[in-house]
Order: structure tokens, then sequence, then C-alpha cells
């Protein structure tokens, strides 16, 4: 019997909490251990998780498209999810 295990997640350096219009938001940048692209997920203080579908070729990209989609949504907007989120249903 072969035992799968989970894939190691490499976090990046450009990992790290900003601060905009005096909003924090939590930038997360990942791969997977092995792969060469980056993943990107931003996480507002009110626990909502934005994350993107593609994927960048370099984690400093990644931090750049989190700052400058931050900035041109508005910090306010991206924080509350703006239009783009799609709420989860609870089975309650």
């Amino acid at each position: 019997m072969v035992i799968e295990r989970d894939p190691n997640i490499v976090d990046s350096s450009m990992s790290r909490k900003i601060v905009e219009d005096g909003i924090t938001f939590d930038v997360q940048i990942y791969k997977i251990e092995g792969t060469n692209e980056w993943s990107l997920d931003v996480v507002t203080q009110d626990g909502t998780s934005v994350v993107w579908d593609e994927l960048f070729a370099d984690d400093e990209v990644a931090f750049e498209e989190a700052v400058n989609t931050i900035r041109s949504e508005g910090a306010l907007a991206f924080q509350n999810g703006g239009g783009n989120v799609i709420p989860f249903k609870s089975n309650d």
C-alpha cells in the first residue's frame, strides 16, 4: 500500500501584512514545493479570503498585484469583498 503525503507548501518571503487606508490586509503568497508558480491570497481584517485564479511566475509580481488591486479597488471596498465575494451557505 502506497501512502500519499500532502504536498509541502512554500511560503514566500514577500508574504506580509500591509495597511492601506487604515485597513490591515494579510497578503499570503505561496506555492507547492517543486513548482514554479505562486498563488496569491489576500485575507481582510474581517476574515474574508480573496484568492486569485491566476498563478504568478514571480512572488514579487504577485505582491505587486495584491497592492495594486487593493489601491485600485479601494481598501474599504476590497475589505468588504466588493462584488466578487460569494458567501458560503450555512446548513444551520
